[in-house]
């Protein structure tokens, strides 16, 4: 069965464990004894998170500086099943492919093959937005942080009931605009695309290539992939599931190739640990440069307020 965008955002319980391992995390960036002691506690924190949740399984990496200080997995890979989860285990990442999908462009842009502040038509002249300025001004800074003007989830639908990325991007061109431009932040799977897409497209390669070339194989990401076969074809690769009669069940299989860029990676633990190391190393791993520090810290910076505040501070 095929399960739309929405419900799978909405059926995947995703964040479950934030609040509680923001302590685990608290800990890990203090002094080496802290960390220990967070450390011992570590399992425990995780096996209750489980058990008070219900989710089936997860596998976590904990970087502190240059060293991964905890890669682990626990609970099985679909519920019902005994295969276990480990830290090699595959899941589909949804929209923390996004964070992603802006290191492999901040490489291109070390690599002087794209600047941050490029309009989109600069490298893929059948891209259009509404109004026609917008098209002209619109850049692949703006489509990342969402501040096009587009409705959020524009194109989601689209999607949904069956239209791959090219015609989603195409169509964006008859989407009214929500907001003005660079005015609002606004959510866009399909924007955010459009501006990889047109990326990958300057360096001559399709995304999906793109990312292995750039990121993936430098870092030793060996079982990460921008592809839905790549993950299919793991054999040690975790379901999706949603909630279902106060239980997780593992009923739908997602297919997010149409919005890679923004949600279609699947990863490991230990291999986004490596991605970890990289940020922490602002481009550099074990002395190898990657990124470009100056265009990897793009991608750390604020760019555009999401909810302003309700009064103002003094």
């Amino acid at each position: 069965m095929h399960l739309s965008r929405r419900a799978a955002l909405i059926s995947a319980g995703l964040g479950l464990m934030a609040p509680r391992m923001a302590l685990a995390e608290t800990a890990a960036a203090a002094a080496p004894e802290r960390i220990e002691q967070a450390l011992a506690a570590l399992d425990d924190l995780v096996r209750e998170t489980l058990q008070q949740t219900g989710v089936p399984g997860l596998s976590l990496a904990i970087v502190h500086g240059e060293r991964i200080v905890a890669l682990k997995g626990f609970g099985v890979r679909q519920a019902g099943k005994d295969e276990a989860v480990d830290d090699d285990t595959v899941f589909q990442l949804a929209s923390l492919s996004k964070p992603i999908a802006a290191t492999v462009v901040a490489a291109l842009v070390g690599d002087a093959k794209v600047a941050w502040d490029d309009a989109i038509v600069r490298h893929d002249a059948d891209f259009a937005m509404q109004d026609a300025w917008v098209t002209r001004e619109i850049t692949l800074r703006d489509m990342f942080c969402h501040r096009s003007g587009l409705p959020p989830h524009a194109g989601d639908t689209l999607e949904d009931i069956g239209y791959g990325r090219r015609e989603v991007l195409h169509r964006l061109r008859h989407v009214q605009p929500a907001t003005s431009f660079r005015t609002r932040y606004g959510y866009t799977n399909f924007g955010l695309t459009a501006a990889a897409v047109a990326a990958a497209k300057a360096a001559g390669k399709k995304w999906e290539e793109l990312s292995v070339e750039r990121l993936y194989r430098p870092l030793g990401m060996g079982s990460t992939s921008s592809r839905f076969a790549d993950f299919m074809a793991a054999p040690n690769r975790a379901a999706g599931h949603m909630q279902q009669d106060g239980g997780w069940v593992a009923k739908y299989t997602r297919d997010p190739d149409a919005q890679s860029p923004a949600g279609g990676v699947s990863s490991s633990a230990r291999d986004l640990a490596q991605w970890l190391r990289l940020q922490l190393g602002r481009g550099s791993v074990d002395g190898r440069e990657i990124v470009k520090a100056a265009a990897l810290d793009e991608t750390h910076r604020p760019q555009i307020v999401k909810i302003p505040a309700g009064i103002p501070m003094t």
